[in-house]
């Protein structure tokens, strides 16, 4: 009936009246909730620490607000008393200044390409990254003991994988090991044997491409005319 909401109803009904009804003011002469604890704000702003911190020492205080509210108001603390604070880091912990990182970042498929091919990634990054994220060393001793089960042919290296990465931390590489378990015959008989299923598995791959190009079209006798042209 009002054509309003309740939302807007609780406000007028909660709020101060001379607040309210003030004409040209800006949104930044508001009363906050937070306005109360401001002193305590500004502080820890200025100890430079992590906003995450003292949004979390507030609620030990009663604060109710959302952290994403307190975030704004943050923001709008640092810009309006010059505080420098700086409110992000990159991976290398070097803190950030108007959004750009004082260090320098290596992106994620460099990393991986280096894990498979050694791509060439400066040593101090690569000593950095080893030291900080374990599994990637993990990860990287992985491909390095398959790939040599492989060149020297050795059922007795595969059976030491296995046993070794069946009790890895990491719960990829553990998967990686418990298929390996579930086909053992078959990923052993690939090592030991000469022959391989490629010609076959390529064929198929071809017949399957095939098909798909016909939009269901496929029936046997099309379909045979389609491979044999």
């Amino acid at each position: 009936m009002l054509h309003t909401t309740y939302r807007l109803i609780r406000k007028f009904s909660k709020g101060d009246p001379d607040i309210l009804c003030r004409r040209n003011q800006s949104s930044s002469s508001r009363v906050s909730g937070l306005d109360q604890y401001k002193p305590i704000i500004l502080e820890q702003l200025a100890l430079n620490a992590e906003i995450k911190g003292i949004y979390k020492l507030l609620v030990e205080r009663g604060y109710t607000g959302k952290l994403s509210y307190f975030y704004e108001y943050c923001k709008k603390v640092v810009k309006n008393n010059n505080i420098d604070h700086h409110t992000n880091a990159n991976i290398l912990g070097v803190k950030r200044k108007n959004g750009k990182p004082k260090g320098h970042i290596i992106e994620r498929h460099r990393i991986l390409k280096y894990l498979w091919s050694k791509f060439n990634i400066p040593s101090p990054d690569i000593s950095f990254i080893l030291e900080k994220y374990p599994f990637v060393k993990e990860m990287q001793d992985c491909i390095s003991d398959f790939r040599n089960i492989y060149v020297n042919k050795s059922v007795t290296l595969l059976e030491e994988f296995v046993e070794k990465y069946f009790k890895s931390s990491n719960k990829n590489l553990k998967s990686f090991a418990n298929g390996i378990i579930r086909d053992f015959v078959a990923v052993k008989n690939s090592i030991i044997s000469d022959y391989s299923n490629g010609f076959l598995e390529g064929n198929n791959n071809r017949l399957k491409m095939i098909k798909r190009t016909m939009y269901g079209r496929a029936g046997l006798d099309l379909l045979r005319a389609k491979i044999i042209y």
